[in-house]
């Protein structure tokens, strides 16, 4: 036996099955990643003084539908519309004023605070919220007429300022 090392050298003809299988596994794991951690879904937008309306039967029970509306020129204000299985109607600010720059999320059918991580308390109807910040989701009026939801555009407007303008004008006054 001799003291020389063989080499053996590996080409692109020899390697190409191995690049294949890397690809394939690659792929198949960002698919994978996709399908397991689905994006968001954007909130549908609307334009200043425009009115949301919606037919009751193109909403499906228990799912929230996002709307985004200029509340100020600063700011967009979400808000989201639910229909109950009860055929009851939810209509309310999808952040909360303790966090709101933190933002909301969804998960197994609650709607959660972007920043405590706590599901955001309803309010039942007639019941009005504190004047603290808490994690609780702001209603907005809205109008039901037989077949069709309509959200007044000012509706949005006025209920964001009263309980949401106050609590972004004191969070700016403290940032300075």
């Amino acid at each position: 036996m001799s003291g020389r090392k063989r080499t053996l050298k590996l080409g692109w003809r020899e390697l190409w099955p191995v690049w294949v299988v890397f690809g394939v596994l690659i792929a198949v794991g960002i698919v994978g990643m996709q399908v397991m951690f689905p994006t968001a879904a954007l909130p549908k937008t609307l334009l200043a003084g425009e009115d949301l309306r919606l037919t009751l039967a193109d909403l499906e029970p228990a799912k929230i539908h996002l709307f985004s509306y200029p509340a100020t020129p600063q700011n967009r204000a979400e808000f989201f519309v639910e229909r109950s299985p009860a055929s009851g109607l939810t209509v309310a600010f999808a952040s909360c004023r303790r966090c709101y720059r933190s933002g909301h999320y969804q998960q197994a059918g609650q709607h959660l605070c972007g920043y405590c991580n706590e599901p955001m308390e309803r309010l039942s109807s007639g019941q009005t919220p504190g004047g603290e910040k808490d994690c609780k989701l702001i209603p907005i009026a809205f109008e039901r007429s037989g077949n069709q939801l309509v959200v007044r555009g000012d509706a949005v407007r006025e209920t964001f300022a009263r309980w949401y303008a106050p609590v972004l004008t004191q969070g700016a006054q403290q940032a300075r």
